[in-house]
């Protein structure tokens, strides 16, 4: 299995198209970190960032984080070996096959993998629970793969990402994400330690963003895409017409969600 080569001006374009699709289908896109971007940035190492599968618009998530915080990385991401086959541009978006149902396939994907992460430059983002899983289900296992590239690369820094697709009072839901503390292995550690490891890592985040989730904790987050409020048609046109009688200006927000937080970024 060759490595994809990302065409740079159609990544850009298609997180152009991509930022205006979750604009529309979200409240917001907001994003929090356990410590800032720059410390999980080493010119001397690859990045593989592993999350939790929660939906279809994970693959789209990574994408618009890796052009937000890490724009001179370049974006890399199995997915199923069918879909890529039958959708061959997205090898030229950075997505190289996945075929879990036979042994050579696995080893195709570790070997693929591995040359990634030998480009300092690279990033892998990846969804070792292998199939979609609620936010708050922690007990799937993960994939052996990640744990083997751990315990057989070296300079590669490991950072775990949690998403959430989370209603609040908002009629459209929000995208919410973590990134943990980046973890990296000297050679030293095997395979089941590694496994412990990237794993702790993996559900501690998830933990972190479920208390901001529970709590509505809104200022916790940065903004690629800033809350706002959504119109609700008929409701809002009742909302509004009883403002015009009560003599005061119509506040479209169905609740403090929509206020907006100190610290926000709309890179």
């Amino acid at each position: 299995m060759a490595v994809p080569e990302p065409k740079k001006w159609l990544v850009d374009g298609f997180c152009r198209y991509t930022r205006n699709m979750v604009t529309k289908r979200f409240t917001a896109f907001g994003v929090q970190f356990a410590t800032s971007p720059s410390a999980m940035i080493r010119n001397d190492h690859s990045m593989m960032v592993f999350a939790n599968h929660v939906g279809w618009w994970d693959p789209i998530v990574a994408m618009l984080l890796n052009k937000a915080y890490f724009p001179d990385r370049t974006f890399y991401a199995p997915i199923d070996a069918v879909a890529l086959n039958a959708y061959g541009i997205f090898r030229k978006l950075g997505f190289y096959g996945l075929e879990l149902d036979r042994f050579q396939g696995a080893a195709e994907f570790l070997r693929t993998s591995r040359d990634i992460l030998s480009n300092p430059k690279a990033s892998i983002w990846i969804t070792p629970e292998g199939q979609f899983a609620d936010a708050r289900d922690h007990n799937k296992p993960l994939m052996p793969g990640l744990a083997h590239l751990a315990a057989t690369s070296e300079r590669v820094l490991f950072v775990p990402l949690a998403i959430e697709y989370p209603f609040w009072e908002e009629p459209r839901p929000m995208v919410l994400v973590r990134f943990g503390e980046a973890v990296s292995f000297d050679g030293a550690s095997n395979k089941k330690q590694c496994a412990e490891k990237l794993e702790e890592a993996m559900r501690s985040n998830q933990k972190d963003l479920a208390q901001a989730v529970i709590h509505r904790r809104i200022e916790a987050f940065e903004y690629l895409i800033p809350p706002r409020a959504a119109s609700t048609s008929w409701y809002d046109s009742m909302r509004s017409w009883t403002a015009w009688f009560q003599g005061r200006p119509f506040d479209p927000r169905h609740s403090t969600v929509t206020k907006k937080p100190e610290s926000q970024s709309e890179s």
